[in-house]
C-alpha cells in the first residue's frame, strides 16, 4: 500500500501545482508585497551571535535559523529531527529515543562540543558534557525559532560552545493567546497530543499554560523484528510576562516532565560468563529507563533605550535518571547578569557575569560507578564576558570579545574571539572570524569507571574494555578560522557560503593501563599485554588521556530560491574533512583512537526542501536528505524522503498527513559501542495530525 500511495500522491500534487494558483485567503495581504519584500520578511533577526538583536545578513558567524514555519511545514515532531535541516549538522538515530547530534565532526551519542540553550537555560549534562535529547522538548507550535551557530561561540556562551551553539527560543506569551489543540496518530507516532491556553492578567500581563504527551513505537532490528525500544513522555509548562515598570519586563516560565524509554542494551552478561552470546555482547530488552525533572526560571530586563538595556536571569533545574547502567540525580542553579550600551556612537558594548552550581548524586551499579569518594559532588562555574562591536565606517565592523571562566575541573580558562565584517553593499556581506574555545572535562571523564559496557569483537574473540576516568585531564582546545559570504540576488535568490579550518589540541582518547577495575594488576601473555583474567573473553582496562591533536576543514552552502510566489526551494550542502594524529608516544590504542575520530562523521551531507502553497488552501512540502557513509559506525550512505500534505479548512483548522523516511522500509542510521546501547533501525512511517486554534 505504501509504495502505491506515494507516486499517486506526488502525481496529484504536481498536477495541482500546474493549475492556476488560488492563494489561501488569510495570505492575500502578503501577496500584495513584492518578492523582494517577502524575502526580507523571511530573514529573521538573530540574537545568538552577539547577544543582542541584529540582522542575520550582518552576522559575522555561520548561523542558520529554523523558523516556526519550517517546523510546521516539515512535519517534524521533535527538536532533534528539526536539527536535520541545518547544513553541517549531523543527526543520526541510534534507537527510537537516542540521537547522535554534532556539527563539524566528533559525531557520537556523547557528542560534547555543542552548547544547547532553551530560552537561556543551558541544558547540557555535566555528567558527560552532552545533551539528554530525549527530555529536551516543548510544544513545537510554541517555538518561535531555533538559532544554530555552526562554529565556536565560546567567547560569549562559554566552555563547551566549541563546535556550535543551538539556541531554542519560544514565543512570547502575548503571541500565544487563545486555545490550541494538536492531536495525531500514526504507524510510529502511535499517539500524540498537546493543548495550550493563553490569556491575560492585570493591565500588562500575558500567560500561557500547556500540556503535552506522546507515545512512540519502538524501531526494528536488521531482520525487521520489533526491538521494543518504545518511548513515552508527558510534560506540562507555563510562561508568563508582565511589565513591572513602563521600561522593564519580567518573564517567568517553567515545566515538569516525566517519561520512560526502553533502549535495548548491549552489555556483558556477568551472570553467565561462558554464554556464547559473549562474542556479540548480551542484548537486554524491555528494561525501562525512567526520567523526570523540571525547571523554573525568571528573567528581568530593563530597556532604557534602543541602545541601552540590562537584564538579570535566575534558573533552577532538577533532573533525575533511573537507568539500568547508572542512576543520576542533579540540581543546578544558574545566575546571569548582562548589560548592553552604545558608547560614542561607534562602540556597541555587551558584558556580563555568571555563576552556575551543580549538585549531583550517582547511584553506582556493577556496570558504571564513580571512583572512591566521588559519589556525591558539587561543581561550580564562575564566568565573565565582554564584547565590543566597533563600527569603523559604513562598510566595516570589527568585533572583539572574550570569556573568562573558573571551573571545578581545570581552574581558570580564557576564550577570546575576533570578527571582521565587510558590507560593500546592503545585500552583500563578507565576514571572517578567529576564535579559541575549550571543552572542559566532565564528571564521567574524570571520575567514572565503566565495566562490561564497551564490547568489541574480532573474529571469534570478544574484547571487553573497562574505561577508568582520569582526574588529571586538561581541557580540549580549539583554534578556528572561519570565512563567510552572504548575498541576496535580486528579489528571489539568496546564497550563504562558509569555509572553516579548525585545529584541536589535547582531544581526549583512551589508552590501556596496568590496573584492573578491581584494583589488581594486569597480566601479560604472549603478545597480549595489560589484560585482566575473565572467563571466556579478553578484558583490556583503559583510561583517558589528552592524547590526540585533530584538524578539520570544510565547506557549508545554503541556497534559497523563491521560484514562484507560491513555491520556495532550499538547498544545503556540507563537506567535512577530519585528520587526527597522536600527540605523544603512539600505542595501538592511540592509533585506533586516531581512526575512530577521523571516521566519526560523514564527509558529505545535503538537503533539498520544497514548500508549495496549492489551490484552495492545500499545501504540499517535501524534504530529501542525504548523508554520506559513517565509516566508524559501519553505516553506508543513505537518502531519505519526508513529505507533508496539508489542508486548511478555515483560518484556524488544519489537517495534515506526513510520511517520513520513505525510501526504505527500515535502515540503520548509527552504531557505537561505548554506551552499551544496541542499535536499532529507523522505519518508514506515516502519521495524521489535526491542529485547531479557538
Amino acid at each position: 500500500m505504501k509504495t502505491k500511495f506515494l507516486p499517486t500522491l506526488l502525481a496529484t500534487c504536481i498536477f495541482a501545482s500546474s493549475q492556476s494558483i488560488a492563494e489561501p485567503q488569510e495570505e492575500e495581504d502578503l501577496f500584495d508585497l513584492s518578492l523582494e519584500e517577502l524575502i526580507s520578511m523571511e530573514i529573521p533577526d538573530v540574537t545568538s551571535v552577539s547577544r543582542k538583536k541584529q540582522r542575520l545578513m550582518d552576522s559575522a558567524a555561520a548561523i542558520y535559523v529554523i523558523t516556526n514555519e519550517d517546523l510546521q511545514r516539515t512535519g517534524v515532531t521533535s527538536i532533534p529531527e528539526a536539527l536535520r535541516m541545518v547544513p553541517g549538522m549531523q543527526v543520526a538515530k541510534l534507537n527510537a529515543n537516542t540521537w547522535s547530534i554534532s556539527t563539524r565532526g566528533f559525531n557520537y551519542i556523547f557528542a560534547n562540543k555543542l552548547l544547547v540553550l532553551i530560552d537561556g537555560r543551558t541544558v547540557y549534562s555535566p555528567l558527560f558534557s552532552g545533551v539528554n535529547w530525549d527530555v529536551q522538548d516543548t510544544m513545537m507550535e510554541d517555538i518561535d525559532r531555533i538559532e544554530v551557530i555552526r562554529g565556536p561561540g565560546a567567547a560569549l556562551w562559554g566552555a563547551n560552545a566549541v563546535n556550535g551553539v543551538i539556541n531554542i527560543i519560544t514565543k512570547k506569551a502575548a503571541d500565544t493567546q487563545g486555545n490550541l489543540l494538536s492531536v495525531g496518530a500514526g504507524t510510529e507516532e502511535k499517539a500524540f497530543g498537546a493543548f495550550r491556553h493563553g490569556g491575560e492578567f492585570g493591565e500588562t500581563g500575558f500567560y500561557r499554560v500547556y500540556v503535552k504527551a506522546f507515545e512512540r513505537d519502538g524501531q526494528v532490528n536488521a531482520e525487521g523484528q520489533d526491538t521494543a525500544d518504545d518511548w513515552k513522555m508527558r510534560r506540562a509548562g507555563f510562561k508568563s510576562e508582565w511589565k513591572t515598570t513602563p521600561d522593564s519586563e519580567m518573564t517567568v516560565q517553567g515545566e515538569l516532565y516525566e517519561g520512560t524509554t526502553r533502549p535495548p542494551l548491549r552489555l556483558l552478561d556477568k551472570s553467565q560468563p561462558t554464554n556464547p552470546q559473549l562474542l556479540n555482547g548480551f542484548i537486554v530488552n524491555g528494561l525501562s529507563r525512567d526520567q523526570r525533572g523540571g525547571n523554573i526560571g525568571a528573567n528581568w530586563k530593563r530597556t532604557l533605550s534602543d541602545t541601552h538595556d540590562y537584564s538579570f536571569r535566575a534558573i533552577y533545574d532538577n533532573y533525575q535518571n533511573f537507568d539500568y547502567r547508572i542512576a543520576e540525580k542533579r540540581d543546578t542553579v544558574d545566575f546571569e547578569f548582562q548589560h548592553y550600551s552604545q558608547l560614542w556612537g561607534k562602540h556597541d558594548l555587551v558584558w556580563g557575569l555568571g555563576y552556575r552550581a551543580t549538585w549531583y548524586e550517582v547511584k553506582n551499579t556493577s556496570y558504571m560507578y564513580l571512583l572512591e569518594g566521588k559519589d556525591s559532588k558539587q561543581t561550580e562555574l564562575f564566568s565573565a564576558f565582554i564584547q565590543d562591536d566597533i563600527t569603523l565606517n559604513d562598510q566595516w565592523t570589527f568585533t572583539l570579545s572574550s570569556r573568562f571562566e573558573h571551573n571545578s575541573f581545570t581552574g581558570n580558562e580564557v576564550q577570546p574571539n575576533a570578527r571582521l565584517t565587510w558590507k560593500p553593499t546592503e545585500n552583500r556581506t563578507f565576514w571572517a572570524a578567529l576564535s579559541r574555545a575549550l571543552k572542559t572535562p566532565s564528571i564521567s571523564e574524570t571520575a567514572l569507571q565503566t565495566d562490561g559496557i564497551t564490547i568489541e569483537s574480532s573474529g571469534d574473540v570478544a574484547y571487553v574494555i573497562p574505561i577508568m576516568g582520569n582526574p588529571d585531564l586538561e581541557s580540549e582546545k580549539l583554534t578556528a578560522l572561519e570565512i563567510g559570504y552572504r548575498e541576496q540576488f535580486g528579489n528571489s535568490f539568496r546564497l550563504d557560503i562558509t569555509t572553516f579550518y579548525s585545529q584541536y589540541e589535547d582531544i581526549i582518547a583512551y589508552v590501556d593501563i596496568n590496573r584492573c577495575p578491581n584494583g589488581n594488576p594486569t597480566m601479560s601473555f604472549g603478545q597480549l599485554q595489560n589484560f585482566c583474567p575473565y572467563p571466556g573473553l579478553v578484558q583490556i582496562p583503559t583510561t583517558l588521556i589528552n592524547g590526540l591533536d585533530v584538524k578539520t576543514y570544510g565547506l557549508e552552502v545554503i541556497a534559497d530560491w523563491q521560484a514562484k510566489d507560491w513555491w520556495k526551494l532550499q538547498f544545503t550542502y556540507s563537506w567535512l574533512q577530519t585528520d587526527a594524529i597522536p600527540n605523544r608516544s603512539s600505542t595501538s590504542f592511540l592509533k585506533s583512537n586516531e581512526r575512530i575520530v577521523e571516521e566519526l562523521s560523514a564527509p558529505h551531507t545535503a538537503n533539498i526542501r520544497s514548500t508549495m502553497n496549492l489551490p484552495n488552501q492545500w499545501y504540499f512540502d517535501f524534504w530529501v536528505r542525504y548523508m554520506d557513509e559513517l565509516k566508524n559506525a559501519k553505516i553506508g550512505a543513505h537518502t531519505s524522503l519526508d513529505i507533508r500534505l496539508a489542508k486548511k479548512y478555515s483560518e484556524n483548522l488544519e489537517f495534515s498527513l506526513v510520511g517520513q523516511n520513505l525510501f526504505r522500509n527500515h535502515h540503520r542510521e548509527f552504531y557505537e559501542s561505548l554506551s552499551g546501547m544496541a542499535p536499532t533501525e529507523t522505519q518508514e512511517s506515516w502519521y495524521a495530525q489535526i491542529r485547531w486554534q479557538f
